[in-house]
């Protein structure tokens, strides 16, 4: 334990060394909040083998062990010490994640740190923290966005503990998660936020099914493909929102022409989620995430930019695997061997591989992003 605080704690001093007092404060949290998780660890060996340990907490703890087996024996992910202790935080998310990016702009603002690189977001364990995070993002003009995160990932420098922010899922949504985080220790670009977290979600879509059959549950992932169709379906019509935006802030309208045009355009999708939402039959997945009922929830450009990070090279690294025959290893190798690439390599590598009715929005895409940077 004090090996952890001391690492933690020379972050701490070289990043504030480098960047002032304001990163003293956000690190200083950091350091607080994820010493208290490694401090609270229980092993989950003992959890199970305790007599006093509830049945449903039970339940989930020995499907996590059933889950790290098969990623490990099957799909071959760096398990390790991983998920093999558990933490009773009695919070709703575990942290909340700040994101931002301009008006005007699909660009997302970057949060650079020493091991993670530059990525999209700041997270805080506290929810207070972030959202004062937020309201200073906003009056320097941003559109800004704060989400609650159940897990996430040291990549390896930790041994991650099992949050009981974990256990209030499904047994589907948990596997995917963990197979998700096990994606993170497998292959990551520090700073391209969009690689790994799209990697790391055609990891776990495509390790579901083998998993599933495994457990002779293929009813279960018939359910599963009838929301993920649900979810493409959201999916498509965020995209083309997107899509409009990054026309009209190409466009020569003035600032207030495009404000209202944006906020018309974020009204579209509001109604095309609608007629969505009574063609399922009242089916609510996505209705907390349309709504805006929450502090810093609002539909706007950062909260849109967080789908595209998570989601627009899944197709891409898909079609990757089909061609190495689904064999999850030879797929993890020809991933680690692309993330040696340079950025726009990387990009161009994946653009080539996303359907043909996406490859151009991406390659537009790509090519803006590249001259933003510059």
């Amino acid at each position: 334990m004090f090996r952890i605080a001391s690492t933690l704690l020379f972050i701490i001093i070289l990043n504030t060394s480098l960047q002032g007092c304001a990163s003293l404060s956000f690190y200083s949290q950091a350091i607080v909040g994820h010493t208290s998780l490694l401090w609270q660890r229980k092993d989950i060996a003992q959890i199970l083998a305790d007599p006093a340990t509830d049945e449903t907490t039970r339940a989930k703890l020995q499907l996590v062990n059933n889950v790290l087996r098969y990623a490990e024996d099957n799909l071959k992910l760096p398990v390790g010490d991983s998920y093999s202790t558990y933490v009773a935080t009695g919070k709703p998310f575990i942290v909340w994640n700040v994101f931002a990016a301009p008006e005007l702009s699909l660009e997302m603002k970057s949060f650079c740190y020493p091991i993670a690189g530059c990525v999209s977001y700041r997270g805080y364990f506290k929810e207070r923290q972030a959202v004062k995070m937020a309201a200073v993002l906003q009056d320097d003009g941003y559109d800004v966005f704060v989400g609650g995160v159940a897990a996430y990932s040291t990549l390896g420098w930790f041994s991650d503990p099992v949050l009981d922010t974990f256990l209030n899922r499904s047994d589907v949504s948990l596997a995917r998660l963990l197979f998700h985080e096990l994606a993170h220790k497998a292959v990551y670009i520090k700073g391209d936020t969009q690689f790994n977290e799209s990697f790391a979600t055609a990891i776990e879509e495509a390790a579901l099914k083998p998993w599933l059959d495994d457990r002779m549950e293929g009813q279960v992932y018939e359910n599963y493909l009838e929301r993920k169709a649900r979810r493409s379906q959201v999916l498509g019509i965020i995209s083309d929102t997107r899509n409009a935006l990054r026309v009209l802030y190409l466009g020569t309208l003035s600032p207030g022409e495009q404000l209202r045009e944006k906020q018309a355009l974020i009204d579209v999708l509001r109604a095309e989620y609608r007629k969505l939402h009574d063609s399922w039959n009242g089916d609510n997945d996505f209705q907390y995430w349309m709504s805006s009922e929450i502090t810093f929830s609002e539909i706007n450009n950062a909260k849109l930019g967080t789908i595209a990070e998570y989601n627009d090279w899944v197709p891409a690294f898909h079609t990757l695997l089909s061609e190495h025959g689904g064999d999850m290893s030879q797929f993890i190798r020809a991933v680690d061997e692309i993330s040696n690439l340079k950025k726009q390599a990387r990009d161009k590598l994946l653009t080539e591989k996303m359907p043909g009715h996406l490859q151009e929005r991406h390659a537009d895409s790509s090519h803006h992003n590249r001259s933003q940077e510059i």
